[in-house]
């Protein structure tokens, strides 16, 4: 067994096999475009919640019209060689850039982080996307409100559990003014949300080398 088939494997031990995913993702269409260990998660476990609806794995395809937006422009992260394998709760979306390796695309903070991209570092791909996914159950990928108090949990025990393609989010959304509290938050389906929050603000390239982390210049410059 490879290294990144064990990685794999603890993967899915830690944080179950996802459920409820809808088709199955057209592996051929991916092949060469995402690890090696992307196109063997998917044929073994699909896509789907896991933890809860804290993280869902998805199909690349039903959100590529999300990497337009966001990338749209950009003279370095290409929207086509960008492909999304799943996001959290609140629509931080984890992806894979076919020369830049993991990207994380943080909407509701209006934050995108490619640590390759600004270090010039590149990994064994499946080294590399593995230990991404290793790490899903990340605090980075809730949501805080006001007093810096996680919002995950609370939001699922008042709103409910999401579903396959929903995310929880602020109405209003921040940049329009909304409240970073839990009596603001509510249930939307992912990809028109995630199109909104995509073209409400600037988008910036962040270096999260140093604490806090800083911005290195604006996504679509």
């Amino acid at each position: 067994m490879k290294d990144y088939q064990v990685r794999l494997a603890s993967i899915v031990e830690d944080f179950g096999t996802p459920q409820g995913g809808e088709a199955a993702v057209d592996v051929e269409r991916y092949r060469g475009r995402v690890p090696d260990a992307v196109i063997e998660f998917w044929q073994q476990n699909g896509t789907g919640i896991i933890l809860n609806g804290y993280f869902q794995f998805c199909d690349p395809d039903a959100y590529a019209s999300i990497m337009k937006f966001v990338f749209s422009g950009d003279s370095q992260i290409d929207a086509e060689q960008t492909h999304v394998l799943g996001f959290g709760a609140f629509g931080t979306i984890i992806a894979w850039n076919e020369v830049h390796q993991n990207v994380t695309i943080d909407l509701v903070n209006g934050q995108v982080s490619c640590q390759a991209l600004v270090n010039g570092k590149t990994y064994d791909p499946n080294v590399a996307v593995t230990s991404e996914l290793m790490l899903l159950d990340s605090p980075t990928i809730d949501e805080y409100d006001a007093e810096a108090e996680k919002l995950f949990k609370p939001a699922r025990s008042k709103l409910g559990k999401l579903g396959v393609g929903q995310i929880y989010g602020f109405r209003p959304i921040l940049a329009l003014g909304g409240n970073r509290a839990l009596a603001s938050l509510t249930i939307y389906e992912a990809s028109p949300h995630m199109a909104i929050l995509a073209q409400a603000h600037e988008l910036q390239l962040m270096d999260n080398a140093p604490f806090p982390p800083q911005p290195v210049r604006v996504i679509g410059s």
